[in-house]
This record gives C-alpha cells, sequence and structure tokens, in this order.
C-alpha cells in the first residue's frame, strides 16, 4: 500500500489479460474492490447493478466494490481486455471517469507495465497505477444520458422490430439528432445500434432455448420464417441454425 499527503491509500490487488474468441458473457459477481477493465479486442456489454455499459476496443469502465455486476449481452468473435482490481480510499482524488476513452495512447502499454512489476517489485507496481489511474483524469467520460437511455430502451425492446424513427419519436426528438449523439456515444448510428442488439438478442435465445427457427421468427416480429433467415444471414454471414451448431460445436470442444 501507498500513501498521499492527503492521506489516500492505494493497494494492487491483482490483474490480468483474458483473451477468447468462444461464445462469452461476463459471470455475475460480487467483489470488495474496484476493477477497471480495458478493452483490447472486442465489446462488452456489463451491467452494474440497474446501470447498464456497453464499451468496445481503446475504452474502459470502472467498477465499484460490493456492486453486482453481470454481463448483459453475449460477446462473440475475438474477446480480449485487462482486468485490474485495487482499493483506495479516497475515490475522489484520482478522479477517475466511470467510462471512458482514454486520452493517453499508450494506456495498454501502462497496463502491461503494471503487471510486470506486479510480479517483482510491489512497490514500483502500485506506484506505476497511482501514476496510471491520476493521469485519467484527463479522460473523456461519456455523458450524455439520452444516449444511453436510448440505449437501454433498443436493449430492453430487442426482440422487436423497433425502428430508428419509432425511437426518436419516443424520447421527442427527431431522428438525426437522436442518431447523431447515440453515435457520438457508441461509434454507430441508431438504425446500426438497433440491428447490433437485435442480432444479440437473436443470438442469445438460439443459444440458451430450444425454440424451433419458426418460433423464434415469430417472437421476433417476422411475418415470415425465410425474411428471418436472411435478415441474420446478411448481418451474421451465416444462418440461425448454422449459428446454433456452431455455438454447440465450441461447446462440446471446449468441455
Amino acid at each position: 500500500m501507498i500513501a498521499f499527503n492527503n492521506s489516500a491509500t492505494l493497494s494492487y490487488m491483482g490483474m490480468g489479460l483474458f483473451d477468447t474468441e468462444s461464445v462469452w458473457t461476463h459471470p455475475k459477481r460480487v467483489i470488495d474492490s474496484y476493477e477497471l477493465i480495458y478493452v483490447t479486442e472486442g465489446e462488452i456489454c456489463i451491467r452494474e447493478e440497474k446501470n447498464i455499459y456497453s464499451f468496445r476496443k481503446g475504452e474502459m469502465l470502472l467498477l465499484e466494490p460490493n456492486l453486482e455486476h453481470a454481463g448483459t449481452e453475449i460477446s462473440t468473435g475475438h474477446t480480449s481486455f485487462f482486468w485490474l482490481h485495487f482499493c483506495t480510499n479516497d475515490l475522489p482524488f484520482f478522479g477517475i471517469p466511470k467510462l471512458c476513452a482514454p486520452a493517453a495512447p499508450n494506456t495498454e502499454r501502462s497496463f502491461k507495465e503494471i503487471m510486470h512489476f506486479s510480479k517483482s517489485n510491489l512497490l514500483l507496481c502500485e506506484l506505476t497505477l497511482a501514476k496510471f489511474l491520476l493521469s485519467l483524469n484527463t479522460s473523456t467520460e461519456y455523458r450524455n444520458k439520452i444516449a444511453f437511455e436510448a440505449n437501454e430502451y433498443i436493449r430492453i425492446l430487442s426482440s422487436r422490430p423497433l425502428t430508428a424513427r419509432a425511437v426518436a419519436s419516443h424520447f421527442g426528438y427527431s431522428t438525426d439528432y437522436l442518431s447523431r449523439i447515440y453515435k457520438k456515444e457508441f461509434g454507430m448510428d441508431l438504425k446500426a445500434g438497433i440491428i447490433k442488439h437485435r442480432i444479440s438478442y437473436i443470438e442469445s435465445v438460439l443459444i440458451n432455448t430450444n425454440d424451433s427457427i419458426k418460433e423464434i421468427a415469430a417472437n421476433c416480429g417476422f411475418e415470415e420464417e425465410n425474411l428471418f433467415v436472411k435478415f441474420f444471414k446478411y448481418h451474421e454471414g451465416i444462418t440461425p441454425t448454422q449459428y446454433r451448431n456452431k455455438f454447440f460445436y465450441i461447446h462440446m470442444n471446449n468441455k
């Protein structure tokens, strides 16, 4: 543990690098330390109590102690991130944004340095950690509440055939305006966000239920099964049946 003149303390608790190309979602748990998650590949969706965060490569989330957090959506493809646990008695002293795209271009290098020193010199590890945390108060924090509320609205209704116009109308904004602020926060326009959540919902149903393709299509608002298959294949490159079979193949080979 290191201490600062203002009586703030900082202790390194542990870290690691998670990397997978399999279907994955963050487990549900409660921890007694702060946790930083910095994404190096892919995208992660996490709920902390009732708040939901979606962040991707180059972005970082701070999770707080004694609050339940869990994955809200399945990550597919290549997912990789650093996780780092630490304790402090004065989080405001460091000024760490909740969800941010770190301003420093060497964030990944900082994580690697902290990990390196953690194996050989705890004092250097904690000093490097302190330097890194203090540098984060210049990072850009996401502040647009409307964009996050729209994203949560889309996620909750992802089984329905939403349109960008309908979502914008629900919040009382023009489609162009809401799509613009949504893209600023999530890196994609409103229509793409709707499709992303819709595909994620469909994938979850394919993986976690035994419902037939016809049943899933109907439950997701598609008038015909073939339209559902075409929609999924256009965005994912394979049919719903092929996706389901691929998951079970991966699952069997990971046992």
